[in-house]
This record gives structure tokens, sequence and C-alpha cells, in this order.
């Protein structure tokens, strides 16, 4: 049960990360909580970085989908497990870099939290599996 809970977790977290990304993308005001959080709306080059992001976190979202066994889609146990492993090495750092060394307030007091908590998740599900 917790390993449903604590997958199922982090896949909210990511793909409402994801919808996040998108929105920014299309031009949304909402550079400050991301990428260094310099420009309140992205640059054009940037939101390429962000369509990229939103690919990947759709991705990550749905593994952890199909690791908790909420979902089936077919990825290989082994790819699967590298994809938490990967990304769980991701969360780590988007903590040192949302909570220490950004210099964007929005993106430090707002998601350095949710990394923080979907980093524990993400452990927690990736041991408890």
């Amino acid at each position: 049960m917790i390993e449903y809970i604590c997958s199922f977790t982090c896949a909210i977290i990511t793909l409402g990360m994801a919808l996040l990304q998108l929105s920014i993308t299309f031009g949304a005001p909402f550079g400050e909580y991301v990428l260094g959080g310099q420009n309140k709306v992205l640059p054009k080059k940037m939101r390429l970085v962000s369509c990229m992001f939103f690919l990947i976190f759709i991705f990550v979202g749905m593994a952890y989908l199909q690791w908790g066994k909420i979902i089936y889609i077919g990825f290989n146990s082994v790819f699967l497990k590298i994809i938490i492993i990967v990304n769980t090495l991701f969360l780590a750092y988007a903590i040192i870099g949302n909570g220490m060394i950004t210099k964007s307030k929005k993106e430090k007091y707002v998601m350095t939290p949710f990394s923080v908590i979907q980093f524990i998740c993400s452990v927690v599900a990736f041991f408890i599996h």
C-alpha cells in the first residue's frame, strides 16, 4: 500500500510539473518557478527546454504509475528501474538547485518542498518495490 501511495504521489507531482512546463512553453507567466527563475515569461529559446521537460515529465509520471502498479504501459522492469533511479537522482539535484542555488524566491520556496516530498516518496517506493 505504501508503494502505491508513494508512486502515486510521485506521479501526481511529476504530471503537475509537466502541466506547468506545458503552460510555460505556451508563454504563461510562471517562469519564476523554473529554470533559475530569472524570467517571468520565458524567452522563446528557453520555451523549447520547457517543452522537452514537459515530454520527459509525462514519460516519468507514467513510469511512476506503472512502478506503483496503478497502470501498465509496457515498460520493461529493468528499464523502469533505471527511470526511477535516474529521476530520484535528478530530484536530489533539484533539491540542491531549487533550495540553495537559485536566486528566485518563488522557485526556492515553492518548488523545493515538492522536490523534497517527491524525492522521499521516490526513495521509499523504490526500496519497497
